[in-house]
């Protein structure tokens, strides 16, 4: 199996990754894709949650964090520059359950948070617990062509920014390096996560980018949907 490699550790612009992550799950894929991706400051409601309810907009506002929406359900997450997004895409005919999609990330995370010496708990609700704190959850869907589902790492992110942004948190929530007691980077995770999917697959990891189709799709949907208030503000 050849897993195709999609790597952007650069802190960009949410609504642009939240369009290609619903453009590479819309599209017929040969392949696994494992991608790799980083907001800038910003709230990323899940599809069914409500602004109102998760969000305190007058700190976002006066600290310039963005408010968007992905196309996935799970709940309302901040990114930064310290958190790693990592998203697995498999075409529908490898597996056929959602979960299994959950266990196999979760599984690569796992691993990768070991390698730091670090012990992790898988729970029910698709997360990472480390010392009953929450380092990682996942979301996911499943379309005509495959399942994704991805994942939030709170590498080395600022947690104040973070709680002042939501209005909740199910569960408190750390960084990994706060665990590990030294500063690490995203890029730290991107290479402990592939050095995982090399183990668990022993397979071939091929760097690529965007193709034209799946670029031009992603960038219809960042016009039409993604930053569109419509969608952002839905009730």
């Amino acid at each position: 199996m050849m897993f195709r490699v999609l790597s952007d550790l650069t802190p960009s612009d949410p609504y642009e990754n939240l369009a290609v992550e619903e453009a590479l799950s819309n599209v017929k894929i040969t392949s696994p894709i494992i991608r790799f991706w980083v907001n800038v400051p910003s709230v990323i409601l899940g599809m069914f949650d409500r602004v109102e309810d998760e969000v305190n907009l007058d700190y976002c506002i006066d600290n310039e964090v963005i408010i968007a929406r992905r196309h996935t359900g799970g709940g309302t997450v901040y990114h930064d520059e310290g958190n790693l997004n990592i998203s697995l895409i498999i075409p529908k005919t490898t597996y056929l359950d959602l979960g299994t999609c959950y266990r196999v990330l979760g599984s690569l995370l796992i691993q990768a948070i070991n390698s730091f010496g670090v012990r992790v708990d898988y729970v029910d609700s698709n997360a990472l617990m480390i010392n009953r704190k929450k380092v990682s959850g996942m979301a996911g869907s499943l379309t005509k062509y495959s399942l994704l589902c991805h994942s939030t790492f709170l590498v080395n992110s600022d947690l104040v920014a973070l709680r002042n942004s939501l209005k909740r948190l199910k569960s408190d929530v750390t960084n990994l390096s706060d665990e590990v007691g030294e500063t690490l980077k995203p890029y730290d995770i991107h290479k402990a996560v592939l050095n995982a999917l090399r183990n668990v697959f022993n397979t071939d990891l091929i760097t690529d980018s965007l193709g034209s189709h799946e670029a031009t799709f992603a960038r219809k949907l960042y016009l039409s949907k993604y930053s569109r208030d419509y969608w952002i503000y839905r009730a």
